[in-house]
């Protein structure tokens, strides 16, 4: 049989209490509740966060530097008392609850507010004491209202983890049956089968010619042009039929150039990364492409064609491993979308 721990409270109070706070704090003590003295909301923080079961905060409003009138104040303090630690329902402490004070605490998140003037001064310890048990019961709730919700999240997750596990070899077994069933006709090849691919548009022929060469080698596919507007119009088929994982294009080309060519290319395939091939880099040509979406520049002349197309190999690699990713966790997403919403759908405790 589980105890319920004995409510406590934690006061965040001038040094030296005295007056009505005094006479609250002994109401409290004499109703079997242990009451900690905080000189300030950040030490009240610290004990909140060590207490084996959540306290009651209480906040001295004469103690927070703001005059018994400002309510604003108050409201601020308590929002930031909640931000930090949003499953505590404090409570303040003040001289006057007038109802529209009362209203503008409970609105930010307060769990209860204490009038000087009224439940101290009350026949009986009642009025205070049920406050702070009350809002500890709340607060212990909520503890362990979050960490069964916690628990089902992460429970959840490992299950999601070895769902997705299971269905890319599942999606991997399909697709494998299906490339043996395929006798005719064009089908779209899947990233999981291709090699990566580089669209490249140069219009010096040799340039791109030695190239495509070597990067075929390396084992990329290459889809050379020499004007934007040719591989603007080839782009769109060779992200159906063939897959493009990286464009590299020079930025000086005959009709559109470099820039409007890259415009133009992402138009058609959204996120494909983009390399600009020049012999001058200013500010004024590097800020127009970060804005295109261009991830880097390939400097001319290519003295060392070895690491050039070293470094796009890579590039092209990477950006098929993510289109991979995106491929695999688009399908499961479809396959098991009821999942994912009933997922989605649970609260986020804090």
């Amino acid at each position: 049989m589980t105890t319920t721990p004995a409510p406590t409270a934690i006061l965040v109070a001038a040094p030296g209490v005295h007056g009505p706070v005094h006479a609250l704090v002994q109401r409290l003590t004499g109703a079997g509740i242990t009451v900690t003295i905080a000189p300030d909301i950040e030490a009240a923080l610290q004990m909140y966060a060590q207490a084996a079961s959540p306290p009651c905060l209480l906040l001295d409003h004469s103690a927070l530097g703001s005059t018994d009138a400002d309510t604003t104040e108050l409201t601020e303090t308590l929002a930031d008392v909640i931000a930090a630690l949003p499953l505590a329902r404090p409570v303040p402490v003040v001289a006057s609850a007038t109802a529209s004070r009362v209203r503008a605490c409970i609105r930010v998140g307060a769990g209860d507010v204490l009038d000087l003037d009224d439940e101290v001064t009350a026949e009986g310890d009642a009025g205070p004491a049920a406050v702070v048990g009350r809002v500890c019961a709340a607060q212990l709730h909520r503890a362990a209202e979050a960490g069964v919700i916690a628990s089902q999240r992460a429970m959840i997750e490992e299950l999601l983890k070895d769902l997705v596990k299971t269905e890319r070899r599942t999606i991997d077994v399909e697709e494998r049956l299906a490339r043996q069933r395929r006798v005719t006709g064009e089908q779209t090849p899947l990233a999981e089968s291709r090699t990566p691919s580089i669209l490249l548009v140069e219009t010096e022929r040799a340039i791109a010619d030695e190239l495509a060469d070597l990067l075929e080698n390396a084992g990329v596919s290459t889809f050379a042009y020499v004007t934007g507007e040719e591989a603007v119009r080839g782009a769109g088929n060779l992200a159906v039929t063939e897959g493009l994982d990286l464009a590299l294009v020079a930025v000086q080309l005959p009709g559109i150039d470099g820039l409007e060519t890259v415009r133009r290319l992402r138009a058609k395939i959204p996120g494909l990364p983009a390399f600009l091939m020049t012999s001058v880099v200013d500010a004024g040509l590097a800020a127009t492409a970060a804005n295109l979406g261009v991830v880097g520049f390939v400097e001319k002349p290519l003295e060392d064609l070895d690491d050039v197309v070293a470094r796009l190999a890579a590039l092209a690699r990477e950006s098929l491993d993510r289109s991979r990713e995106h491929a695999y966790l688009e399908r499961i997403k479809e396959r098991h979308e009821r999942v994912f919403a009933r997922y989605r759908a649970l609260p986020r405790m804090p």
